[in-house]
């Protein structure tokens, strides 16, 4: 009988270590700079650069319906200031049975700008950490995190690293509403409101033959967006979208606001975007 129970928790620790090894870890994170030194009083952009693997994804600051959003945390020197994280295009992901997610798929950079006293002592070394979670999805889905380091020194020339990766990503950005190079004009309607839902029209006219036009919503706890309909007509160059806006916990819609991203594709697939920001105590 001993025997038994030996050889049943032996099998036991075989399956749990085969089921372990087999937990895949389709996302590889690291910090990327755009400097190996930098001057005092200068700034520097520094990111994590994050590694997916091919039919899988991590989340956006709004993921969607679930999921859970991709985080980055910077802790600076005293002195030093780190600005916003820095949100490239994410894609939409139309689950099959109803509801979308936003994310990113294969590589991605979210990066921030460092700014460093002036008075940083020179030819002396500083540390920053970055804290970085994520959930990533395919059939199933894993959570992941990583504590990343970086080193480099205060020095009284600059050297620069990795310019052209942060120069790639900086067009992945969206642009916001009053940029002049956007591919199209939008306008936005109340259709009807009340103290704590309204239904909103977005009409969006492009320049050029368009292939897809979307809406990502971006909304704070206290909303929910719902029935997100298109209506696209047939000269290719206007679209209607309409979405319900719904407040919760006791807000009013007229203290918040709404953020969200027109996403624009044109005919050869280059996809840009553009921040719409819906304030209700102007609807």
């Amino acid at each position: 009988m001993r025997r038994i129970l030996i050889l049943l928790s032996v099998f036991a620790g075989l399956v749990i270590s085969s089921f372990a090894q087999e937990v895949p870890t389709p996302v590889r994170a690291k910090l990327v700079a755009d400097i190996a030194a930098v001057k005092p009083g200068e700034s520097f952009n520094l990111g994590v650069l994050m590694e997916i693997d091919p039919g899988w994804h991590v989340y956006w600051k709004y993921p969607g319906e679930t999921g859970l959003p991709t985080r980055v945390q910077f802790k600076v020197p005293d002195g030093f200031s780190a600005g916003q994280i820095n949100w490239p295009i994410p894609n939409a992901y139309h689950k099959p049975q109803g509801g979308i997610d936003y994310g990113y798929e294969n590589l991605l950079l979210l990066w921030t700008s460092i700014d460093v006293p002036s008075d940083a002592e020179l030819n002396s070394n500083f540390q920053i950490d970055a804290k970085v979670s994520w959930i990533s999805c395919k059939e199933i889905c894993i959570p992941g995190k990583a504590n990343l380091q970086f080193d480099t020194k205060i020095s009284d020339l600059r050297k620069p690293a990795d310019t052209a990766l942060f120069s790639e990503w900086q067009n992945s950005l969206p642009h916001i509403l009053s940029d002049s190079e956007i591919p199209f004009n939008v306008e936005v309607s109340t259709v009807n409101s009340d103290e704590d839902r309204a239904l909103i029209g977005v009409t969006v006219v492009s320049k050029s033959n368009a292939k897809k036009i979307e809406y990502y919503p971006n909304p704070v706890d206290s909303l929910v967006v719902q029935n997100l309909k298109y209506n696209k007509l047939r000269d290719n160059k206007k679209t209607e979208i309409s979405f319900e806006v719904k407040a919760k916990n006791g807000v009013q819609l007229s203290e918040i606001a709404l953020d969200g991203l027109i996403v624009f594709t044109d005919i050869s697939g280059k996809r840009s975007g553009v921040e719409l920001k819906i304030d209700f105590s102007d609807t």
